[in-house]
């Protein structure tokens, strides 16, 4: 009985964890954002989103193994809410890997940095209505 109660305990630890860093996720959106509206000089624009960019990629790192962790807890069911988590996270991951090769050709010219910002604007505001669509699709 001790047993069941500790495996249950642990779980209850895992999905914790997860969720906790998890409410994080819509924060380098909300600054990226905030950065892409309210500077205008290209070079500030794209040292703030730089400067933002291992926060992201950490926390689809953290979803990502931490939410592996809970899978192998539930033998790796995936339901519906679980799939439309794994979708978001790889969507964020390629989206960012876009953006980054994007950036590398939007430094040669302004017309490609303008597209570039637009682009930016139009994935961060994506990024985030999926977060947070995320956040209630799994608590309601």
């Amino acid at each position: 009985m001790q047993e069941i109660d500790m495996i249950a305990k642990a779980f209850n630890d895992a999905i914790f964890f997860h969720a906790f860093f998890m409410y994080f996720m819509p924060l380098p959106f909300i600054i990226n954002l905030y950065t892409l509206f309210t500077q205008k000089d290209y070079i500030k624009i794209n040292r703030k989103i730089w400067f933002v960019m291992p926060m992201i990629f950490f926390l689809i790192t953290v979803a990502f193994f931490s939410g592996i962790f809970v899978m192998a807890m539930q033998h790796f069911v995936i339901d519906s809410r679980v799939f439309l988590m794994i979708v978001g996270v790889l969507f964020i991951f390629i989206g960012e890997i876009f953006r980054i090769k994007k950036l590398k050709i939007a430094k040669t010219k302004e017309s490609l940095m303008i597209k570039y910002l637009k682009y930016c604007k139009i994935l961060y505001i994506i990024d985030l209505l999926f977060c947070i669509s995320i956040y209630f699709a799994v608590k309601f």
